[in-house]
């Protein structure tokens, strides 16, 4: 087992763990460039998972309604959701960087984070035209 784990996480486990130690600045950062991206098609999707959601919590939880139909319904938008996530999130690590990418750890992290951002991630992989990638302004030159 802790042969797997080793190959799985590569020959340094100190340079992975480096990688998980700089993950939440690389997160914001991912954050805050899907944020830049969102387009009137990913607000009514996303408030689909949100209505599911709400018809569950009320609907099912507090109004007793348990049709087993109308509550797989409620689910549909959000397994949906992540599935577009996840097949962004695929379409954009092997068609950027091949399949051998899924042999490391870091590629999962990334599609899961895609998983979350659903249309979102489908869209930008699917269209790399549709990026509209933001460059802060070039430091200034030191003499």
């Amino acid at each position: 087992m802790a042969g797997r784990i080793q190959a799985f996480f590569g020959d340094d486990i100190f340079d992975a763990f480096d990688s998980v130690l700089s993950a939440p600045g690389a997160f914001g950062n991912i954050v805050v460039a899907t944020v830049r991206q969102v387009r009137a098609i990913d607000v009514a999707a996303f408030a689909l998972v949100v209505l599911g959601w709400f018809w569950l919590s009320i609907g099912a939880l507090f109004l007793g309604h348990h049709n087993p139909e109308l509550i797989s319904l409620a689910f549909l938008p959000t397994l949906l959701w992540l599935a577009a996530g996840i097949a962004g999130g695929l379409v954009f690590e092997i068609g950027g960087l091949g399949k051998h990418v899924l042999t490391y750890w870091e590629s999962y992290v990334l599609i899961g984070l895609f998983a979350v951002f659903g249309t979102i991630g489908l869209r930008l992989a699917l269209n790399p035209k549709d990026r509209h990638v933001y460059r802060g302004p070039t430091a200034p030159s030191q003499p």
